[in-house]
């Protein structure tokens, strides 16, 4: 593990071919990263919600999912273990995800994987996490609409400038996209502005005509809430 720690698996593809069959649960897809700019496979729904949501996190670097399975054997016996996420974060610090149904998160298997797991992340130098939902609901709503304007637009750098120049203040959402010729482009600017974090909004609340906006102090994604 020690060695591992020197790997950049957050550029790496899945390690095994996710299984599809008819009758299974979850919901296999392949989630488009707008932080490593390529298609990441995902696993279950659940999975794609964090990848998301890793992508809306100026902190994140680069993120991959299932670039390792790990093995050991202990006093419980052996065992293998394939973790849904590598994250790597600005610091240069990385975390493995585990991501699970949050109906499964005490169960004893699940329990049992998460400490083996962890254990290998600690000799490695890396952070661990068992999750369920992301925290905050009404900002995983936000953040999952929001997503659907992250990629760079062409052709509206004036919309930009003007657009960001009207939200010197604070002002409600619809009134900034009624100053512009186009409303509906300029609707589309605002919220992809909201997701690059060059427009600050209250994510913790309804994603409204009403939700104030303005411009970020620094255009570096930090006003990301």
């Amino acid at each position: 593990m020690e060695a591992a720690a020197w790997v950049a698996f957050e550029n790496c593809g899945a390690i095994r071919r996710i299984p599809h069959r008819a009758d299974q649960a979850h919901t296999p897809s392949t989630h488009w990263s707008s932080t490593t700019n390529r298609m990441i496979e995902c696993e279950s729904y659940l999975e794609s919600v964090w990848m998301t949501m890793l992508d809306f996190d100026p902190e994140v670097t680069g993120f991959s999912g299932q670039p390792m399975q790990l093995s050991g054997v202990d006093d419980r016996g052996a065992w293998k273990a394939t973790p849904d996420l590598f994250v790597r974060r600005v610091d240069g610090s990385a975390t493995v995800m585990e991501v699970k149904n949050p109906g499964r998160l005490n169960d004893p298997k699940v329990r049992l994987t998460a400490e083996r797991v962890a254990a290998c992340c600690a000799v490695a130098g890396w952070g661990y996490e068992l999750v369920g939902e992301p925290p905050g609901r009404q900002r995983t709503i936000n953040v999952l609409a929001l997503a659907g304007y992250r990629r760079e637009m062409v052709g509206v750098s004036d919309y930009r400038a003007q657009l960001l120049s009207l939200a010197g203040e604070p002002v409600p959402l619809g009134q900034l996209v009624s100053f512009a010729a186009e409303p509906l482009v300029a609707r589309a600017v605002v919220l992809h502005l909201c997701w690059t974090g060059e427009l600050a909004v209250d994510l913790t609340r309804p994603l409204e005509d009403t939700s104030l906006v303005r411009a970020a102090v620094h255009s570096d994604a930090g006003a990301r809430q």
